[in-house]
């Protein structure tokens, strides 16, 4: 299971996301995309306080949310299976993201990621569902990446 802060729980954010059309297919399913808000001039952090961040918050991830719906699968068994397997492909593929994928992937550009799951997504196995999750990463960083 992803961590709490990773987690995209909020039907707004899934609803800017699906409005933003910014969306590349994959092997199981569609991932959409939505950029971070561009800062603002208010509240702007002094460069003291730039100096003193922590590393690990230049590296944040976005947040992620997984989506199916009851016309693919009747069966909530299933549409909770087809989640379960997607999620554990994304998050054993988020624990091995090295610098240089991060920077292909434009991780850092992202503020949610939504995948809207299809039916193949229990015929496929669980390698080729994570390469699909990896290939529509890199995709969506060359699609959407350079934006902003």
């Amino acid at each position: 299971m992803l961590p709490a802060h990773e987690r995209l729980r909020k039907t707004s954010v899934f609803q800017r996301a699906y409005a933003a059309r910014n969306s590349v297919s994959f092997g199981c399913g569609t991932l959409y995309v939505l950029h971070r808000r561009p800062p603002t001039g208010k509240g702007k952090a002094r460069p003291e306080a730039v100096a003193k961040a922590k590393p690990g918050n230049q590296l944040k991830l976005p947040l992620v949310g997984f989506s199916i719906s009851k016309k693919v699968f009747k069966s909530a068994c299933k549409r909770n299976r087809a989640k379960r397997r997607v999620r554990e492909a994304y998050r054993l593929l988020k624990n091995s993201f090295d610098e240089s994928f991060r920077q292909e992937a434009a991780m850092h550009r992202w503020y949610a990621l939504v995948y809207v799951i299809n039916p193949t997504a229990l015929t496929l196995g669980f390698t080729e569902i994570a390469a699909a999750i990896r290939e529509s990463l890199l995709k969506a960083g060359k699609k959407f990446g350079q934006k902003q």
